[in-house]
């Protein structure tokens, strides 16, 4: 794809501007930048949603693009039949081989069967040249990386929530295997698991891809090159997200240098002309003046869009802050929480991890105190608490500022001033709440937290909707906050600065962990090495104990399993010749005994085959 001095603007306001670029065909680029710069305006005009007002995007002969924010129909499709649709020739060829089989199994020697087998032949040729079988793999490969059940396969698609459906696009659009994939913030909606499952499937993509993300450890491990949108420009560099980051700072660097070298000259020149237009050197100074009319205009880099806040607490809690006993949830049938003991002190910032489902918003909701469970929840004293929702609610004909008054009956001075820290500064504060993007409504919903000034913070994904320079600006209120902290969220990099403890719900029990995520995940790597090579262990054993043998029933043993090996490879050997033969297409011109005996041969060497298969692997387990 080559993109060619793209412009966009939304009525007067410039979006972006000269953006130039070429996209090869296994670039994998991530797409970063403030929110509200433009980024998915910019993705959406490559796709061809929006019509830039100057420039151009070409695109190769039979080039395609795939995009995530298609969603699937509300339809009684099942998602098994919506994954299979990108596999659709394959599969028609799969029922026509299959109907055509039954068909030569009741049909006499003849033409009408040489023909049958002809087509047969030519069929099962263009099957495996599309792929063949492996879209099952593919299937099973995205469906259960996406966290998917075997159940699911079988739903309609309208009975997915909204946070299924994005995980139904995205397993399609993967399947689909575009020539360039467009990725909008993939990673929503997806727990740790998926998240790195995602990110196994991209790094080894074979194509190209633009994602959109704000998740800095799945950026470093997909992208092998960064777009920058900045200013309404479009910045270039190599590597992943860290090796952004110094070429970044570096860049900003010598503009700035750039920068002052040009003012220093700028004001060096203006200084002569002013000196000696009028004089006998005014043809030099008029020169001069050309010269600086032709002087290109630097840009300054400005700062990214940051908010700067913190989180004082209104008073010191006592050192315990709340014990657990036997904490219990079931929803019907369904057990979500099994009987929960742990205790939380003060000072501590525990990471509560799991799937999804696995209960983690139900126990922020439990020790919120707007959900019921079985057990007892015992409170330290001086706790104040704070709860982070992920599910956001204002009254939607509140503008920002009411909502902020709403709940707090400050002056109007201070309000704007705490809402500025939040980035929502002159007639920001007067946006209705209804109109809020989810950056925004985050945002408002960290600045009403603040003012509740609590010593006790329950977070349950307070980076959704965040762009890095929020997450970071978070990362640093929380890290300096002097309270106690409880937070889930799926952002790696945010966990593993900020965790002191990790909480790992699972089947509806608790796992503590003390230290930060980098430890958990070195525990989690350890258990699952340690269960493998106990797994190998128990294989050896159950395979070498069925019986004690003497040396001579053992040679015996050996002998035989030799032999039967040879025997297999002079069959294979067989099998290959065959297959030769019949992908030869004079083979088809010879004559009925000819192809029948061929086909009929190559069927009983392929039964022979799988009898010898199986024999072998009993003598390997008899030894």
């Amino acid at each position: 794809m080559i993109i060619q001095d793209l412009w966009k603007f939304y009525g007067d306001e410039l979006v972006f501007q000269d953006v130039t670029a070429t996209i090869g065909s296994t670039d994998h680029i991530g797409l970063v930048g403030a929110n509200g710069v433009g980024k998915t305006t910019l993705l959406r005009t490559l796709v061809g949603e929006l019509s830039p007002e100057r420039g151009q995007v070409i695109l190769p002969g039979g080039y395609s693009i795939g995009s995530l924010w298609q969603t699937p129909p509300a339809s009684s499709q099942s998602l098994r039949e919506y994954l299979q649709e990108p596999f659709a020739t394959r599969i028609e060829l799969e029922h026509e081989l299959h109907n055509l089989a039954e068909e030569m199994a009741n049909l006499s020697p003849g033409e009408e069967l040489d023909q049958a087998m002809r087509r047969y032949a030519r069929l099962q040729d263009r099957f495996e040249h599309e792929g063949g079988y492996d879209y099952v793999v593919q299937m099973n490969s995205v469906t259960v990386g996406l966290g998917f059940l075997e159940s699911d396969l079988t739903r309609s698609l309208h009975t997915f929530s909204g946070g299924e459906q994005m995980r139904v696009s995205l397993a399609r659009l993967l399947l689909s295997r575009p020539s360039l994939l467009i990725l909008d913030e993939p990673t929503n909606h997806l727990d740790i698991d998926a998240i790195r499952w995602l990110e196994d499937f991209l790094a080894s993509y074979p194509s190209a891809f633009i994602v959109v993300s704000h998740d800095r450890y799945f950026l470093d491990k997909v992208a092998t090159r960064i777009w920058e949108l900045q200013q309404h420009k479009l910045n270039q560099y190599k590597g992943n997200y860290s090796a952004y980051l110094p070429q970044r700072e570096l860049r900003q660097a010598q503009i700035e240098e750039n920068l002052e070298r040009q003012q220093q000259e700028r004001a060096r020149m203006e200084f002569f002309i002013q000196k000696f237009k009028a004089g006998t050197r005014s043809k030099q100074a008029k020169s001069m003046e050309k010269k600086l009319a032709r002087l290109p205009d630097i840009e300054r880099v400005l700062d990214d869009p940051s908010m700067v806040f913190r989180f004082e607490p209104r008073r010191q809690s006592g050192n315990n802050i709340v014990f657990l006993e036997n904490i219990c949830k079931a929803y019907g049938d369904n057990v979500v929480l099994k009987p929960i003991q742990a205790q939380v002190k003060r000072g501590q910032r525990i990471a509560l991890l799991g799937p999804n489902g696995s209960g983690k918003s139900t126990l922020l909701k439990i020790l919120a105190g707007e959900l019921h469970a079985k057990g007892e929840l015992r409170w330290g004293t001086g706790v104040d608490l704070g709860y982070f929702s992920q599910h956001i609610t204002f009254d939607p004909e509140n503008t920002v500022l009411e909502e902020l008054y709403d709940e707090h009956r400050l002056e109007l001075g201070v309000l704007r001033s705490v809402l500025a820290r939040f980035l929502f500064r002159g007639e920001d504060v007067f946006k209705q709440t209804s109109v809020l993007s989810g950056g925004e409504r985050n945002r408002l919903a960290l600045a009403k937290l603040l003012l509740h000034r609590p010593n006790f913070l329950l977070l349950d994904e307070p980076t959704n909707h965040l762009d890095i320079f929020a997450r970071e600006a978070l990362e640093n209120a929380l890290m300096e906050f002097g309270g106690t902290i409880i937070f889930v969220s799926h952002d790696r990099y945010f966990i593993d600065k900020l965790a002191t403890h990790v909480w790992v719900l699972d089947g509806g029990s608790l796992h503590e962990f003390v230290g930060g995520f980098a430890a958990y995940e070195e525990i989690r790597k350890q258990a699952s090495e340690r269960k493998a090579e106990e797994s190998a262990e128990d294989e050896v054993p159950r395979c070498r104990s069925v019986s004690k043998r003497s040396p001579n029933e053992e040679r015996r043993l050996q002998q035989a399993r030799a032999a039967l090996e040879d025997e297999i490879v002079h069959l294979e050997e067989k099998m290959e010749e065959l297959e030769e033969a019949l992908a030869t297409p004079e083979l088809y011109q010879e004559g009925d005994s000819t192809l029948v005996t061929v086909l009929q041969e190559y069927e009983e060497i392929k039964d022979v085959l799988r009898e010898k298969y199986a024999e072998w692997e009993r003598l390997v387990d008899e030894h």
